[in-house]
């Protein structure tokens, strides 16, 4: 397992919060995600040999969220 951190910009409220880890989860190999609405920080631990970064950020950004470099 892995763990990548974003800074997700966006999210106004908790429904946004539920909206994006359920966008998060329904990504093959993502284990958990926790989400702190007030900070935008993201924590995702997924199994790298079936998903990548790369697909968590566009699950991000599919969702209508933003992210922080």
């Amino acid at each position: 397992m892995k763990t990548e951190l974003l800074k997700v910009t966006g999210m106004t409220c908790g429904g946004c919060v539920n909206s994006l880890t359920r966008a998060l989860k329904s990504i093959n190999g993502v284990d958990d995600v926790q989400v702190n609405l007030s900070t935008g920080d993201t924590q995702i631990q997924y199994d790298e040999n079936v998903t990548a970064p790369e697909q968590l950020r566009l699950a991000v950004i599919n969702a209508g969220y933003g992210l922080k470099a």
